[in-house]
């Protein structure tokens, strides 16, 4: 009976990473927790031949299985009829190594819980600034009056404008939205989103420093703000530019949150 599990296992194992890519995949939006929305159909395939291959290992240990004889005997010096222990004990070890056994935890991870998207821990290391590259932004149109709707931006463009030498942000009320994480001091945070090139091994932050009213919200939390922009004079160029807010309520995380889009109310 050992020797059949111990054949098994590894195709079992196999199966169950498939499997488990396809519960992330196939209906689900969790895979977004760690991968950009364009690997969908590659995590899908590969989900798909993982369990396929995993699937062929079981059926081919159970058949082999099945064709072996209940009992072989073999012949002493003397000719008697005994049973290879030896050869058996042999058959018996016959596995891949045993670290291949810490495959199973984040399998068993992936099919029971759903860990959550990185957060403002990540957003709070030094050195994890997504590059800004020199764009040249379309002119937003004449400055609206303060009481007129803001005009909703992703946070690569709110940063890019900033630095922009027409000063495109200034007295403009706009609308931003991202996740939380702690300022320097009690009156000033972070508003966050973190982009993948691929997945969530190599996310860089987009981050801008918010001056508003009250106490922060908690850490991680996601939140919809509107305010004016700050220009601070001489500033280094990647300093975090900073907004002045007049509203802000909390929102449920988006959809890709790796995704910089502007905020909607779809």
């Amino acid at each position: 009976m050992k020797t059949v599990v111990r054949g098994l296992a590894p195709s079992l194992l196999i199966a169950l990473v498939g499997i488990a890519l396809l519960r992330i995949t196939v209906g689900s939006d969790v895979f977004l927790q760690y991968v950009k929305e364009g690997l969908r159909y590659p995590l899908i395939a590969s989900g798909l031949v993982l369990l396929g291959v995993g699937v062929a290992g079981v059926v081919d240990c159970l058949t082999a299985r099945l064709r072996e004889p209940v009992t072989r005997f073999g012949r002493d010096a003397e000719g008697n009829a005994v049973r290879p222990d030896a050869e058996e004990e042999q058959h018996g070890h016959d596995h891949g190594p045993r670290v291949a056994w810490l495959l199973t935890v984040p399998v068993v991870l992936l099919l029971c819980f759903t860990p959550p998207a990185l957060g403002s821990f990540t957003a709070s290391r030094d050195g994890a600034d997504a590059t800004m590259e020199q764009a040249s932004y379309a002119d937003l149109g004449p400055q609206a009056p303060a009481i007129s709707v803001p005009t909703p931006m992703s946070l690569t463009e709110f940063i890019g404008r900033s630095r922009d030498p027409r000063k495109s942000l200034q007295n403009r009320k706009v609308r931003l939205t991202g996740f939380v994480a702690p300022g320097s001091g009690p009156d000033e945070w972070y508003l966050n989103r973190l982009v993948v090139s691929c997945c969530a091994a190599d996310a860089r932050r987009l981050r801008v420093l918010v001056h508003a009213a009250g106490p922060a919200p908690a850490a991680d939390t996601w939140v919809d703000l509107i305010g004016v922009w700050r220009p601070v004079p001489e500033a280094p160029a990647n300093t975090a530019p900073r907004l002045d807010v007049t509203e802000q309520h909390a929102v449920p995380q988006p959809r890709a949150p790796y995704r910089d889009l502007p905020p909607s109310d779809g």
